[in-house]
């Protein structure tokens, strides 16, 4: 070997000894915390200069991006961009909830800003005492435009962790991110973060169409009534929190028999040797045997529901401007034959991301109705089920699965991006009424993780007003108690010009879902759903 390529092997390993496991994939956490002693250590003895230490980083980077899981086509449309997940979190809290941070922190956003490559999915935890350096450091790297880092706020994390899923102070103030946004404690968690994904809007689809499929015409849900026989907006959503029900109950027992097929298949014994109370209570991970035995269901798309829901009752219940037979002809006929009643849908009620409070709470209501519901069953471990607010690149091929909806989408089109994001082109008040909007949702729904995308046009950076404005904003997200934001910086004409011509495009990343991923290397459906996502130049 070189002598890159023995510092490269040697870095991994010491990466992977000097860090506690994490029970869903492997997850670095946080390094800057971890490693800092053995740093400043060498640094202080003459052993390590900055510099060698930032390249010793930058080594480990490049080896994280050697790493390439294989899936198979179906897989590929849920997971684009074949994400590793390998999630490295600087700064956060200690034990007593003191912000920190350290010279290893800088050196990590250093190594991103050098290589802006996809891996590792670096993600910075801010809290209300965050530093200024840590900020600025961090904002460069963003305008820079590789997708990273993500941000995770402490102060909408921590509490729910604690009161909503009864973990430790200690544990959750270290809480590191598994993959994309998925949370966890360190070393003693079997946190099963994507055990399914629930359509929300496909459960009110059925809804309103005597629990039959827009798409197939398929008998699939329990015939509680259609559009027109609702006489009231309430009798609606009675139907509909009946149909949540139902697929609950679908859905719990499928869960069970994927667990129990892991108990008998698949048992992991070094995992379990490594993950606290296994080796205390003498049973494999997959039984129960970790300190926290967690399960995380992803709600999709609350964005596109509260839309929907909001047109419902503005539109058919309040203002009787749109018949309820004549929409429910409408969504089967997929607005063949009535485009003027599609563009009322879409414009003349109000929508998510815009600072509309009746609309948002509709939004936060069926998101804390949906995690609440879960709370009265146990999984096949003996622990609880929690939910998450993101899609991976899952609102893709779920939206095809969807007919046309009463927000004025067409079927088969692609849902709302994220997991807490508006529907996009839709968000038209800026970024700030976002935050407002998001804030409305409570944070016991996402203590498995949210996602919230926006899009920035590079211009912005290019001034110091920009980037104090940024600050601010960040700032913002913080004290709203949003749980994550992440952004994309680039221009529409650069991704239209490398969907075009790939070949000059190969090293362009953007920020798919709760990861980066080489733009040319996505389906062209993704690639369209992230050209059209709203665009900011402004704060």
């Amino acid at each position: 070997e070189t002598f890159h390529e023995a510092v490269q092997s040697l870095w991994f390993l010491f990466v992977i000894l000097h860090m506690e496991s994490n029970a869903s994939s492997f997850s670095p956490g946080r390094m800057d915390q971890y490693l800092y002693p053995y740093y400043q250590r060498d640094i202080e003895k003459g052993i390590l200069t900055k510099q060698e230490a930032l390249e010793i980083l930058e080594c480990l980077w490049l080896k994280f991006n050697q790493v390439v899981y294989l899936r198979n086509q179906n897989s590929a449309k849920y997971f684009a961009g074949f994400p590793i997940g390998f999630n490295i979190a600087i700064g956060g809290v200690d034990e007593k909830g003191n912000d920190t941070y350290n010279e290893l922190s800088l050196l990590c956003l250093k190594a991103q800003e050098h290589l802006g490559l996809p891996q590792p999915n670096l993600s910075v935890r801010l809290n209300k005492n965050s530093s200024h350096e840590l900020m600025q450091a961090a904002i460069k790297v963003v305008s820079l435009g590789s997708g990273m880092p993500q941000f995770f706020n402490d102060e909408a994390i921590i509490q729910p962790m604690i009161e909503d899923l009864g973990m430790e102070e200690k544990d959750v103030c270290n809480y590191a991110i598994v993959g994309c946004v998925e949370l966890t404690t360190h070393g003693n968690n079997l946190g099963w973060s994507d055990a399914a994904m629930f359509n929300l809007n496909k459960a009110l689809e059925l809804t309103l169409n005597h629990g039959r499929c827009l798409l197939t015409g398929k008998q699939m849900g329990p015939d509680y009534g259609s559009l027109s026989t609702y006489t009231s907006f309430s009798d609606l959503e009675s139907a509909f929190e009946k149909m949540m029900d139902y697929f609950i109950d679908k859905m719990i027992p499928c869960l069970e028999e994927v667990e129990k097929a892991h108990i008998d298949i698949l048992p992991t014994a070094f995992l379990s040797s490594v993950i606290d109370d296994c080796m205390e209570k003498g049973m494999d991970v997959t039984r129960g045997g970790a300190h926290y035995n967690l399960s995380g269901i992803q709600m999709i798309q609350v964005a596109n529901l509260a839309d929907s829901l909001a047109a419902l009752k503005k539109l058919v219940y309040d203002e009787k401007k749109i018949d309820a037979a004549d929409l429910e002809k409408a969504l089967k006929e997929n607005f063949s034959n009535n485009e003027v009643m599609r563009q009322m849908l879409l414009n003349r009620a109000p929508k998510y991301g815009n600072d509309v409070e009746w609309v948002d709470e509709i939004g936060a209501k069926w998101a804390l109705n949906f995690r609440n519901k879960l709370r009265k069953y146990t999984n096949y471990r003996n622990g609880e089920y929690h939910t998450g607010m993101y899609t991976v690149s899952a609102h893709v091929p779920m939206g095809e699965n969807v007919g046309a909806s009463c927000d004025g989408r067409l079927a088969k089109t692609p849902l709302a991006d994220g997991g807490l994001s508006a529907v996009y082109g839709r968000d038209l008040k800026g970024p700030t009424a976002v935050l407002k909007s998001v804030s409305h949702l409570d944070n016991s729904c996402t203590t498995n993780g949210g996602l919230l995308n926006m899009k920035f046009l590079p211009e912005f950076f290019k001034t110091e007003s920009g980037i104090d404005k940024f600050a601010n904003f960040m700032r913002t997200f913080v004290d709203l108690e949003i749980p994550h934001i992440q952004f994309n910086v680039v221009r529409k004409e650069d991704l239209l010009n490398a969907k075009i011509h790939p070949d000059q495009y190969r090293s362009l990343t953007v920020r798919v879902a709760g990861y980066t991923a080489y733009f040319t290397e996505l389906a062209g459906e993704l690639q369209d759903e992230i050209i059209a996502r709203t665009s900011y130049d402004n704060i």
